[in-house]
């Protein structure tokens, strides 16, 4: 049996947290009569899995009802998660090797392919960025973006790794981010949510623009361009859309 001092040092999760765990139903170990918990070994088993599934980026809510299992299914519960685990490194191996062919690529003064570039980065299974996404457009729209990428989505993330990567380019090179070349970029990406997400108003799609900018989760995933990646694109869709409003 461990106390709950003992339980954080060992797994390095706060107290703070283990006390949420228990609050909401997901890990409540025996509590005695002086009020201390203590955690047994199948509990810490539980911890270990929450852990797993917090590092795949599944929600509390979401975990809380994989982990409602008989004792008889934990195994087949423990490869589950073995198999996911196995695709986040492949994913990981694939994002080290581009890296490193990314530095050698520098090193060497050689020339690498934007799809080169962006082998590995994904965006459509990230769980933070659908909600983000839910939150701003409703749960309707991208529902059906979804369904219409069905089959399609590494297309999808190819195009907006193209486009993004291009919009990153013209910044580092001192383009302003209402300049024409950046405009035709912003058409670019409306005809590519219209194609591979919805019927896309021009409205719309200012409204994603300044999403892009006002939300965290988007603004990190643009910056990764380029610190201020987002701002810029933002502006480019402002100059489309302005342009192109009847």
């Amino acid at each position: 049996m461990y106390l709950i001092k003992k339980v954080s040092e060992i797994s390095g999760v706060s107290v703070r947290t283990l006390h949420h765990y228990d609050e909401i139903g997901l890990l409540s170990p025996q509590k005695k009569e002086n009020g201390y918990r203590y955690y047994s070994d199948e509990d810490m088993s539980l911890l270990q899995m929450i852990l797993f599934y917090k590092y795949l980026g599944f929600p509390l809510k979401q975990i809380k009802e994989l982990l409602k299992r008989e004792d008889s299914e934990l195994l087949p519960h423990l490869r589950k998660q073995l198999l996911l685990m196995q695709a986040e490194k492949q994913r990981l191996l694939t994002l080290i090797d581009t890296l490193e062919r990314t530095i050698a690529s520098r090193e060497r003064r050689t020339s690498m392919s934007v799809k080169e570039k962006f082998n590995g980065f994904t965006y459509q299974d990230n769980q933070k960025y659908k909600q983000a996404a839910i939150d701003l457009y409703g749960k309707k729209v991208i529902e059906e973006a979804v369904e219409k990428q069905k089959g399609k989505e590494q297309e999808l993330t190819d195009g907006f790794n193209k486009i993004f990567f291009a919009f990153s380019d013209n910044m580092s090179k001192g383009i302003s981010a209402t300049a024409q070349e950046n405009v035709r970029l912003a058409a670019e990406l409306h005809e590519h949510l219209c194609k591979y997400s919805f019927d896309c108003p021009i409205d719309v799609f200012s409204s994603i623009g300044y999403g892009y900018v006002k939300n965290e989760e988007f603004k990190s995933n643009l910056d990764k361009f380029g610190e201020g990646t987002a701002q810029y694109v933002c502006d480019a869709i402002q100059k489309h859309v302005n342009e192109n409003r009847k």
